[in-house]
């Protein structure tokens, strides 16, 4: 397979679950509404609309807080180091191989301006970031 189809595929792969994710994200947030509004009207039934009102905002609040803190947690665990896999860099460097040697066969002067991005890629892929 091509580099330019298997790009286009991903590209287009992206693009749909883009749009699935969107669509998921928007029926998530009306039924979230409608369980809030459903809250409301249980809560107001037992203890009056006013302190109806301030339970589902301190409820509603009480849960930003906790997804703010898990999301948190989440983000610290992602931007832990990980050591790249065998494929990633397999893949890498199979894409960069067939780059040069389209670059090459076109003008070989540009060479070595490809082996000077190619040695800063590889320094920045293989520093330890502080």
């Amino acid at each position: 397979m091509s580099v330019s189809r298997r790009a286009s595929l991903v590209l287009k792969s992206a693009a749909l679950w883009g749009s699935v994710a969107t669509a998921v994200l928007c029926i998530a947030l009306a039924a979230l509404g409608f369980l809030v509004a459903g809250f409301f009207l249980w809560v107001a039934q037992h203890f009056g609309n006013a302190a109806a009102a301030v339970i589902t905002g301190g409820v509603l609040f009480v849960i930003a807080g906790l997804t703010g803190f898990i999301g948190g947690m989440i983000l610290r665990y992602i931007r832990r180091k990980q050591q790249p896999g065998p494929l990633d860099l397999g893949g890498s460097l199979g894409i960069a191989a067939r780059l040069a040697g389209i670059l090459i066969r076109r003008d070989p002067k540009k060479a070595i301006i490809l082996s000077l991005i190619a040695g800063a890629l590889t320094e920045y892929l293989t520093s330890e970031r502080k």
